[in-house]
């Protein structure tokens, strides 16, 4: 896939995995900027592809540069990116209408209408950044609450894998790694896109409950006469 949002939220998610899976934090930040060294001379070498570095980097002077759409010249080069700025325009607007409660759950395509910039009349169905998608759709409250879930998984996986030595087999700490790789991976991909379609829901229930089950084990552990 060429989806930017795809790569980036992989290289960022892959980072944190190698970060996080040696037990001792300094280890895996060594790892992680030997990782980027390697990666930055690679880039400056030219020794990448260059239609994936400039996948990842060619839109970013649009992205950067555009504080207003509704002023830029459409390209078939920047056409993609600009469409998408326009709809985060939008959200931004619906928010600054509706603050705090937004103009309702699943309502983005419903309000777009009333919002659309000039040049941009169609609706994509969402604002192409989950969290501006939210905040438009249930206001501060509703992104507020968004974030305090995930505060709450985070900080849950973040106990799991800073337990103990014993707590856990060495699989089971993979799987946690991994599912903080996951996570990480949605939060940054949700920037670029909505990644809540197709029933992906199912796979995040599935992770949750892995996330639910080790939480068990380390709480048997630390409570040892405590039934569940």
């Amino acid at each position: 896939s060429w989806s930017r949002g795809a790569w980036l939220g992989a290289m960022v998610a892959a980072a944190v995995v190698v970060w996080t899976f040696p037990r001792r934090l300094w280890q895996g930040t060594l790892l992680v900027l030997s990782g980027g060294t390697v990666a930055f001379v690679m880039v400056s070498l030219g020794l990448l592809p260059a239609t994936l570095v400039d996948r990842l980097t060619g839109f970013t002077e649009d992205l950067t540069g555009a504080a207003d759409v509704r002023g830029v010249i459409i390209s078939p080069e920047n056409y993609a990116v600009i469409e998408r700025l326009a709809h985060w325009q939008s959200a931004l607007a619906m928010a600054e209408a509706h603050p705090w409660l937004g103009v309702g759950f699943g309502n983005y395509e419903v309000a777009y209408s009333e919002f659309a910039l000039i040049n941009w009349p169609q609706a994509l169905g969402h604002a192409h950044n989950y969290y501006l998608n939210l905040l438009a759709e249930t206001g501060i409250i509703g992104l507020l609450g968004y974030f305090a879930m995930w505060v709450a998984i985070l900080q849950t996986n973040w106990g799991i894998l800073r337990a103990p030595n014993g707590v856990f087999s060495w699989s089971e700490r993979g799987l946690a790694v991994g599912l903080l790789g996951s996570w990480t991976h949605l939060a940054v991909h949700s920037v670029l896109d909505k990644l809540y379609v197709n029933n992906v829901f199912l796979h995040l229930g599935v992770m949750l409950g892995l996330l639910a089950v080790l939480r068990l084990q380390q709480g048997r552990h630390v409570y040892p006469n405590q039934s569940s």
